[in-house]
């Protein structure tokens, strides 16, 4: 006989017995065992002499395996009550024994001669020999798992179900039964436990119980109370399926609760979106939208009532603001922005901040916007607006702080986004902040500029171009005043008692209203403004100033009356007020003679005076000099109602009086008057024209030749960011520049266009 672990002669039976009875302690767990001296034993009878014991050894591990489990079975089945606790403390000790048993004690038999059988079985060898584990699994599926998976499994579905009532269960006894299963098909090439027997009676029960429950709930509680216990349902179900299902079920499992819970009720969750909108749920909104958004095309028919509700709303808010041909800017903006947050905000909260649903506003807002009863057929929306930033950017704006007024702003603009013609916004407020520069009440340059940045930010540097060189001319001019009065300092030239400044506008950069009127300066003025005219022309020679009388301002201190005023007033004002420091009583052809206004615009500055008290009608009975207060406020009143003559004379009102010692007549002046926003939008019209015929040349330039519809097509695209132009001005415009020869006719083709370059 041999030593060590060389060949040896050796009784089989002995060893096999020894090998049996610790197998046995080892899958039963009743004894702890040392597997190196089985290994030991084992590798005795695989090289045995003359003949090793591979495959008796193979045949006895086999039938030891079917006796224990047998055995075990019957234990099983002996078991009344605590069927599933039973079998999965069997299988624990069967399979760890068994991967012990794999792993080391017959580790060498698996390596030789079992993996040879194998590799010859794959030769077309009909032995089935298989390792040691797979060998024990097979056995327990074959002789144990099948003969009470009934059993097994119902104990497993009660459980799950308890879990479901609420109830207390042993959840390691699911999960430890479902990974069993999956390590049985381990040794199954088809794998078909985990998913037939399990997975399939898993999937089954489930959609079975929330068929059931989901009808007996909406049936009993309602759809708003279904929605929160469907969401708490599938969060259950999500949970479980981590527990108690495999990685590749959960999507199976996902699917058939959104099916059961969402699907099937989908039609009564979308019916009622309207009403929870009309009632302002936002609660019951969300919930919905967590349901809805979870399946395919849920959201669809929300999409689409929410944007019609959006835009009944906004209509009929608009449909309620006073004075449809004249609305009040404020109120109209307001009204709009107050649309706008609403439901901003419920689209934040409800439905999370949806991409979708933020388009779904972005559309119903702009058609609000641009086709309600006001603006319909009319470019009204963008001219309201500008006239809302005005008052909000001007001087005696009380009802916002700083930060106030940048988030109020900031709502503008997402307003202004909505704006179809953004040209009429730039014209209407390219004016009114000329006006604000000009005399002096913007709030503030930071709100200004914070205001021009988030309109570049949505147009385009171009879009703001202009604006940003006003606040250049404005802080120019604050340079060129002060080099002016260095210069008169410098140079001892004197332009009397008058404080004059000067304000130097680049032509094109700002939108004024023409000068309607000529006007000869008052006497007192010239001095300065030569003077000025002078020291310019030496500063930048070939520039040439215009004077824009009808925008100039200026103050003036009376003593006429019993308290001295100072009175803010313009140029045409100032010039009718003058002439009373030489004379007591002015006829309306004197006035004429020394202003040289024309009778419109004379009639609104003696007007303006007339309506601040400042200046009374003369009565012309001689009899009657007595310019008492009461009589004063007859005349006034009765200048107010009729035209007067040119023989009309008018003196100051001696008995003036006013709180305020300074005094701003000017006001009434500086609004825009009917004619003046006729004109501006002529203007309107004249730069779209322009803007068209330059689109319809860089597009030929590029395409050389385009047929009509194309080319109408094209202009179209190019100008929808400014407005949105009709086809008969667009036609007008390529006739204009096909007469110009810009563009021509293909011969023989009507419709088609040619390049002339």
């Amino acid at each position: 006989m041999m030593n060590g672990l060389g060949r040896q002669d050796i009784d089989f039976n002995t060893i096999w017995k020894n090998i049996a009875d610790q197998v046995y302690k080892i899958l039963t767990g009743s004894q702890n065992v040392s597997a190196m001296f089985l290994f030991e034993d084992v590798y005795k009878l695989c090289i045995a002499q003359p003949q090793p014991y591979c495959e008796p050894l193979y045949e006895n591990i086999k039938k030891f395996f079917e006796h224990h489990v047998d055995q075990i079975l019957l234990i099983i089945l002996d078991t009344k009550s605590d069927t599933i606790s039973e079998y999965l403390k069997q299988w624990k000790l069967f399979f760890s024994g068994c991967e012990l048993c794999n792993k080391v004690i017959f580790r060498y038999l698996n390596l030789n001669w079992i993996t040879k059988k194998i590799q010859d079985k794959k030769f077309g060898h009909p032995p089935d020999v298989y390792e040691i584990q797979t060998l024990g699994l097979m056995i327990w599926k074959e002789r144990l798992f099948f003969k009470i998976k009934d059993r097994v499994l119902k104990c497993v579905e009660i459980l799950i179900q308890k879990d479901r009532d609420g109830e207390l269960v042993q959840h390691q006894f699911i999960s430890q039964f479902m990974e069993s299963l999956i390590k049985l098909d381990s040794v199954d090439k088809d794998r078909t436990l985990y998913l037939i027997e399990y997975e399939a009676s898993y999937l089954e029960n489930t959609r079975q119980f929330y068929t059931r429950e989901s009808v007996a709930f909406i049936a009993s509680s309602g759809i708003s109370s279904y929605m929160k216990k469907a969401e708490t349902r599938i969060d259950e179900e999500e949970q479980r399926s981590q527990k108690y299902l495999n990685s590749s079920s959960h999507d199976k499992m996902r699917r058939l609760l959104h099916s059961i819970l969402i699907e099937k009720h989908k039609e009564l969750l979308q019916s009622e979106c309207i009403n929870y909108l009309k009632d302002e749920k936002l609660d019951e909104i969300y919930n919905m939208y967590k349901l809805l958004s979870r399946i395919e095309g849920g959201l669809a028919p929300v999409l689409e009532t929410v944007q019609k509700y959006i835009q009944h709303v906004g209509i009929d808010a608009i449909k309620s603001i006073p004075d449809r041909n004249n609305p009040d800017p404020k109120i109209y903006v307001e009204t709009l922005l107050k649309i706008y947050l609403q439901f901003s905000s419920i689209i934040k909260k409800s439905f999370n901040n949806d991409v979708s649903f933020i388009t779904v506003l972005d559309l119903a807002c702009h058609k609000i916007f641009n086709q309600n009863h006001i603006t319909r057929n009319t470019t009204k929306s963008p001219e309201l607006l500008a006239k809302y930033c005005d008052m909000l950017l001007k001087k005696g704006n009380k009802q916002h702080e700083e930060i106030e007024l940048e988030e109020k702003l900031g709502q503008i603009i997402v307003l202004f986004k909505y704006v179809d013609d953004k040209d009429v916004f730039q014209k209407f407020y390219s004016k009114m902040l000329s006006r604000r520069l000009i005399n002096g009440t913007s709030v503030s340059d930071d709100i200004e500029k914070f205001m021009i940045t988030g309109l570049k930010q949505a147009c385009g540097f171009e879009y703001t171009s202009k604006f940003q060189r006003m606040f250049n001319d404005i802080t120019l001019s604050a340079e060129t005043n002060e080099e002016f009065k260095n210069h008169l300092v410098k140079n001892s030239l004197s332009i009397g008692k008058i404080d004059f400044s000067i304000l130097v506008l680049t032509s094109g950069s700002w939108s004024l209203h023409s000068q309607t009127s000529s006007f000869i300066v008052p006497q007192e003025l010239t001095l300065c403004i030569s003077a000025f005219q002078q020291y310019y022309s030496t500063q930048h020679q070939g520039r040439k100033l215009n004077w824009l009388h009808h925008l100039c301002k200026a103050e003036a201190k009376s003593f006429f009356a019993k308290k001295s005023y100072d009175f803010q007033v313009t140029n045409f004002q100032l010039g009718i007020l003058l002439i009373f420091n030489t004379q007591d009583s002015v006829s309306l052809d004197d006035i004429t003679k020394f202003t040289n206004l024309n009778e419109n615009e004379l009639s609104r500055t003696l007007q303006s005076l007339l309506e601040a008290k400042i200046l009374i009608p003369k009565k012309k009975d001689p009899n009657n000099n007595n310019n008492s207060g009461e009589n004063n406020n007859n005349l006034v009143d009765s200048a107010n109602n009729m035209q007067p003559s040119s023989t009309q004379e008018y003196i100051v009102n001696i008995a003036y009086s006013n709180k305020r010692s300074k005094v701003k007549v000017s006001s009434s002046l500086q609004k825009e008057t009917p004619l003046q926003n006729e004109e501006t939008y002529k203007g309107i019209d004249e730069d779209r024209k322009l803007y068209l015929q330059a689109s319809i040349v860089r597009i030929m330039k590029a395409r050389k030749t385009m047929n009509h519809v194309s080319l109408i097509q094209e202009v179209i695209e190019h100008s929808r960011l400014r407005f949105q132009p009709n086809i008969p001005m667009i036609k007008k415009c390529i006739e204009q520049l096909i007469e110009k020869e810009y563009i021509t006719r293909a011969e023989g083709e009507s419709d088609r266009y040619l390049y002339a370059a």
